[in-house]
């Protein structure tokens, strides 16, 4: 038996991979948990956009994880269930300034071997005429889809219960206990080999009550909001200086994110609010047209040197492995994450560039 701590995509996706490997699994999820990451997920698949200098490591591993969603195994048929779309991305100019930092922003995916083509005002409009004209030029890259987030939770929560994987719901969890034969999650005892540790932000104070260690993890607040523009709109994923913009299906445009440090607080305030419709008024020459669905909050789980948190506690607890600490990126990480979480408990041997991402980094 197999314990995952979390009911996030994250948890969900390592799961779905244990089980299909026919190992039994029971995933503990606690009700006091509120406004996780995938709350205010967007669900983008573009790491030629989320990368940044400095981040070879995590390159990598998110182009890693965009292979496995470009391979689509298990999904071909669900592709519409979960919202999965084989669009492309324009990284949008509005100023001279934004201009030059997409300019760098080629060379700099150009150097990592990665191609994209630079548009000007009139291809970018010809490409997406429902954009606003005070915008300059555009960067395009190509295959940078997005998943709705929401539907893929959805998803995978009804494939597990297909697949007699339990979810079991607690009012809290404080501590996990580990004994030669069994887990104790607070007053639960449990026969397990292993426990995967998976509730994004909120892992390391389990962590620090459990094993009575710190991993430099922080919460950073973000907001979303959906709307319906009435008509299709746009083909691509938007991403400007402050807000990127994912179309969806039915005329629905989902547009993130804030980000700001505001502790474990998941209200939505008028500033955040404001900030998304500021923004987003720049772009669309009619949003007073568009009727507004809802505001969500969530809380990424943010670490000191901007990488994941995956693999064992091997030097406190081996049985215990960690998977969280994605920030922004869960969505992407998920199908990756979920097969190094699996190499981990089959005990195959990671891969020197994946051991990068262990918690052991921090000198447990």
């Amino acid at each position: 038996m197999i314990i995952i701590v979390g009911a996030g995509i994250i948890g969900l996706f390592i799961a779905h991979k244990l089980v299909s490997k026919g190992l039994k699994v029971k995933i503990f999820d606690a009700n006091d948990i509120v406004g996780n990451s995938t709350d205010a997920s967007v669900g983008m698949l573009a790491p030629m956009i989320e990368t940044k200098p400095l981040e070879d490591d995590l390159l990598k591993l998110m182009l890693e994880s965009k292979k496995i969603w470009d391979s689509q195994k298990g999904l071909d048929k669900e592709k519409k269930n979960i919202g999965l779309k084989k669009n492309s991305s324009l990284l949008v100019a509005q100023n001279i300034d934004d201009l030059e930092k997409i300019k760098f922003k080629k060379v700099f995916l150009e150097k990592l071997g990665l191609k994209t083509k630079l548009l000007d005002q009139k291809e970018t409009l010809k490409l997406e005429p429902e954009l606003n004209t005070n915008i300059i030029g555009s960067l395009f890259c190509q295959d940078q889809n997005q998943v709705n987030s929401h539907k893929l939770k959805s998803f995978l929560i009804n494939k597990l219960s297909q697949m007699d994987c339990e979810i079991i719901k607690v009012q809290k969890l404080e501590k996990i206990s580990l004994f030669e034969k069994f887990v104790k999650l607070d007053n639960t005892k449990i026969k397990a080999e292993k426990v995967i540790i998976a509730c994004g932000v909120w892992s390391e104070q389990l962590i620090k009550k459990s094993f009575d260690i710190s991993l430099p993890l922080r919460p950073i607040k973000g907001v979303s909001m959906l709307l319906d523009a009435g008509r299709e709109l746009f083909t691509n994923n938007l991403w400007f200086k402050n807000i990127y913009v994912a179309p969806r299906e039915k005329n629905i445009l989902a547009i993130g994110a804030t980000e700001e440090e505001k502790g474990f607080n998941t209200s939505i305030t008028m500033d955040e609010i404001y900030f998304l419709s500021k923004n987003a008024w720049e772009i669309f020459p009619d949003l007073e047209n568009f009727k507004l669905l809802e505001f969500k909050s969530g809380i990424r789980p943010s670490v000191i040197d901007g990488n994941p948190i995956i693999g064992s506690l091997s030097s406190v607890a081996p049985n215990v492995i960690c998977a969280f600490g994605h920030y922004r990126h869960g969505i992407l990480l998920a199908p990756v994450t979920a097969k190094l979480v699996c190499d981990y408990v089959f005990g195959e041997k990671i891969k020197k560039n994946h051991n990068f991402f262990s918690p052991e980094r921090f000198n447990l």
